[in-house]
């Protein structure tokens, strides 16, 4: 996603043990983003399901939530997941595209807040598919639902000319299922390969 439009607050949601490089911004950004990422972000989550259907949702939890506790999933498919939250500005095309490459799917913000950056948030997602392929997993989500001057998801839609999902990073809503939603599309992907 484009500058501001939630990666780094959802990366840290997820997992609370997440790194992240970033620097201080000159000047803070609509009067509260203080600092911006400039290398990633890299959080550890675990997707953990007590069968291999391919239906069955299981659980996804941060990597250290799931080491305290992994005599409770004994005996469940494990899949470990790293979720890398690329820099937003446009000219950091470049370190995406190293983030990206090798990447098996792709969580996609768009700040439904702010409608002025979508234009920047389709160059991005354009780069995105050039560098992995238009047949790469993918869920769109326009963050920030749980604000009141969130745009709407069938608004994005329309602008952008795809399917937007409402979510929240910060408070988690949406997010799991979709990046579970994801994991699926990749699983079932690699059976049918």
């Amino acid at each position: 996603g484009f500058f501001n439009s939630g990666k780094t607050t959802l990366v840290h949601a997820l997992d609370d043990q997440a790194i992240h490089i970033e620097k201080k911004l000159f000047k803070p950004f609509d009067d509260e983003k203080t600092h911006t990422t400039t290398g990633f972000d890299l959080g550890r989550l675990v997707w953990a399901r007590p069968n291999d259907n391919p239906e069955t949702e299981g659980i996804l939890m941060s990597k250290s939530e799931y080491l305290k506790d992994k005599d409770e999933y004994k005996g469940w498919i494990t899949i470990n997941v790293e979720l890398k939250g690329c820099p937003g500005q446009m000219q950091f095309a470049a370190v995406r595209q190293i983030l990206a490459k090798g990447s098996d799917g792709v969580f996609f913000l768009i700040d439904g807040c702010d409608l002025n950056n979508i234009g920047n948030a389709l160059v991005i997602l354009e780069e995105t598919k050039a560098t992995l392929g238009d047949d790469i997993p993918m869920r769109i989500i326009a963050n920030k639902s749980d604000r009141e001057d969130f745009q709407g998801c069938e608004t994005i839609s329309n602008l952008i000319g795809t399917t937007v999902y409402e979510g929240s990073g910060k408070y988690n809503i949406g997010i799991k299922d979709a990046i579970i939603d994801i994991l699926k599309q990749i699983v079932n992907k690699k059976h049918v390969s």
